[in-house]
């Protein structure tokens, strides 16, 4: 099964949700997807390479979570990751479990949250001199935030995360570890009756 079969049949399963008799978003029972998506591209002396070509980097983040008691969720999420410069590309992607805790009540009009999760990577590359060919491992985060529905089932979310990235080259020697903090915003879909 490749990974566009699986993310299909997470949506799908997702959308069954709807026809359960949950009572506001944190319910048991009701769901969260929603996912966030960047584009950037840096040139110039700073970022350009010797031939001057940009650098481009194109990043989706889609992720499940249902409520199995009120107020926490399981779910998984999966990060791709496209990134060119010139003839240079680094491919990546992460999936994995997530679990959260969302605090809120039927009159709640915000649901502040906290996750967890972590994502297994991998990485390849091609023609990429400072970077093995393939590259895995692991992305354990930590997550904050707070859901604002805009509608009775789309919210926008806004988040900080805190990543701690322990990747591994097939031809080189020991892990190398790394950490991200970021901040950012996404749309969600809110799966309830």
């Amino acid at each position: 099964m490749n990974l566009k079969h699986f993310f299909l049949i997470i949506c799908c399963f997702g959308l069954t949700e709807l026809l359960f008799c949950q009572e506001y978003a944190v319910d048991k029972g009701a769901s969260f997807v929603g996912g966030n998506v960047s584009f950037t591209s840096q040139g110039g002396d700073l970022f350009a390479d010797e031939e001057n070509n940009r650098a481009t980097t194109f990043t989706m983040t889609p992720s499940i979570n249902h409520f199995i008691l009120k107020n926490f969720c399981i779910g998984g999420g999966i990060a791709l990751s496209s990134q060119t410069q010139g003839r240079a590309r680094i491919n990546s992607v992460g999936v994995g479990p997530q679990i959260g805790y969302v605090f809120g009540k039927p009159s709640s009009t915000a649901f502040p949250y906290f996750d967890a999760g972590v994502r297994y990577y991998s990485m390849t590359s091609d023609n990429v001199s400072y970077i093995d060919s393939n590259v895995n491992g692991t992305d354990i985060f930590f997550g904050f935030g707070v859901l604002v529905p805009l509608k009775s089932h789309v919210g926008m979310a806004f988040e900080g995360e805190y990543h701690r990235m322990d990747l591994k080259g097939q031809n080189t020697g020991p892990s190398t570890s790394g950490d991200i903090f970021s901040i950012g915003i996404g749309i969600v879909g809110l799966l309830y009756k």
